[in-house]
């Protein structure tokens, strides 16, 4: 029983909380929100703003296509199980795993942002710190815990990696036709942790008589706190590569990047069609040399039974870590995006149909995503819409959910893509969501500022029409 609250904690964390770089789909079609900015440098929101620092724009976004409470419990016999049950096929269970497990954990935080309308286009200024986690799992790691019988599993493709770095974003989004808007943000980086982990080989090879495992792998780090400044070759220990001279560690702040978004927005049929396509974090860090930390790692094990003589485990094996030689500066893209776009909106403006295509290329795997929505703008100054998520085994009954509010001088936003509808209640009374795969999160609160001096052709066409009733 412990054990399988144990797991369930492990599906509640990892299940529900593990997607893509920190977008928020469901706002991509909300006029009055700042955070469709962030998916497309085109899309203005309809006010100037000031992000308040810290809550001003936050999101937290994690992803995979593997853990979901529908993949690792079953219900068998009246109850529920985890997918360790006897009574669970490793046909069954596996079946349902795709042929590598792909997870992703985002972080952006706004710690000062702003933006304004001028005459002739809307120009915004950002400071943020973003963090990106992604790891990629061998399904034959699952089947080895799962069947503990004979056979050989190649847990080899397992790779695990950490950015972690500050933004700087200078943006426009220029109205060049009356039709067609054009966007573009430029980013200054600063790099603060980079850390990676590559499994070159590791298996596991059971039968009757012996069960070897073997892994080969490397490690390779860098940020502020580590020294470069070690012997290769000699042993892989924290006192040999952590520095804690704070002023080193300052004049050691030298990993800089650069990076640029581009989007358009084009208009059709007095707006009421839209067409919008973005490209996200174009970009590269170069890491400084001098906090650059490489070490390989080796181990091989063997268990052929016990020795009936002697009474004792017949066990051959044994670990092996030292530091490899620093390949000093080095340059990592960033985990780039692209977004595209289609808007018809209805009655005024006032109801939107959105679809929208999310891709990510991280850097060990590709995900899309693709995200339908309906937007209600209800006043001039509140907005909501409702979305649902496909592809990259996300499943019916997962909806997205945004409110905006933007009257004069406030703007208040709340928002979540993957909102499981669906629940498993394990052990008769606790709750979890049985289908989700993804989650995020996002809030932002800032003060907004004037509206825009140039209007769209269908805002023009509403004005035009008010001032003759009047």
């Amino acid at each position: 029983m412990k054990c399988n609250k144990f797991i369930i904690v492990i599906i509640a964390i990892f299940g529900g909380l593990f997607t893509t770089s920190a977008q928020m789909r469901t706002a991509y079609f909300m006029e009055g929100s700042y955070f469709r900015t962030d998916m497309n440098a085109a899309l203005a929101p309809t006010r100037g703003y000031i992000k308040i620092p810290m809550i001003g724009g936050l999101g937290v976004d994690f992803g995979n296509n593997y853990f979901s409470v529908n993949n690792l419990l079953y219900k068998k016999d009246g109850g529920i199980y985890t997918f360790m049950h006897s009574g669970v096929s490793a046909d069954e269970f596996l079946g349902k795993l795709g042929n590598a497990g792909k997870l992703s954990a985002n972080i952006n935080t706004s710690i000062i942002g702003f933006g304004s309308h001028t005459k002739k286009m809307f120009w915004s200024f950002g400071l943020n710190f973003r963090s990106q986690t992604e790891i990629t799992l061998s399904k034959d790691m699952f089947a080895a815990l799962k069947n503990l019988s004979n056979g050989y599993y190649d847990l080899g493709n397992t790779h695990v990696s950490n950015r972690e770095y500050f933004e700087a974003s200078l943006g426009f989004a220029i109205p060049i036709k009356k039709f067609m808007t054009f966007g573009f943000r430029a980013k200054g980086l600063v790099g603060l942790v980079d850390l990676s982990m590559k499994m070159d080989k590791m298996y596991l090879d059971i039968n009757e008589n012996i069960v070897k495992a073997e892994l080969m792998g490397g490690i390779r780090g860098n940020c502020l706190a580590l020294n470069g400044n070690y012997t290769p070759g000699g042993e892989f220990t924290l006192d040999n590569i952590f520095q804690t001279d704070i002023n080193k560690m300052m004049n050691g702040m030298k990993s800089w990047g650069a990076a640029l978004d581009l989007g358009f927005e084009f208009r059709f049929f007095n707006d009421h069609l839209k067409v919008s396509v973005a490209a996200n974090d174009i970009g590269f860090i170069k890491w400084y040399g001098g906090s650059t930390v490489n070490a390989n790692g080796s181990a091989n094990f063997s268990y052929a039974g016990f020795d009936l003589t002697t009474g004792e485990a017949k066990i051959d094996g044994g670990f092996n870590a030292e530091m490899a030689p620093s390949d000093g500066a080095y340059t990592t893209r960033l985990s780039a995006s692209l977004n595209g776009a289609v808007e018809y909106n209805i009655l005024k403006n006032w109801i939107a149909f959105g679809l929208l295509s999310h891709t990510e290329f991280c850097q060990n795997f590709t995900r899309t995503e693709l995200t339908a929505s309906v937007n209600f703008r209800i006043m001039r100054w509140l907005s909501t819409s409702f979305s649902h998520t496909f592809l990259n085994g996300n499943q019916p009954g997962v909806l997205g959910w945004a409110l905006n509010i933007h009257p004069t001088g406030l703007n208040i936003f709340l928002g979540a893509d993957f909102i499981d509808t669906r629940f498993a209640v394990y052990n008769q009374r606790i709750p979890i969501p049985q289908y989700m795969t993804s989650a995020n999160i996002y809030v932002g609160v800032g003060f907004n500022l004037g509206k825009a001096k140039y209007m769209s052709s269908m805002q023009k066409k509403e004005k035009v029409k008010k001032s003759k009733k009047d």
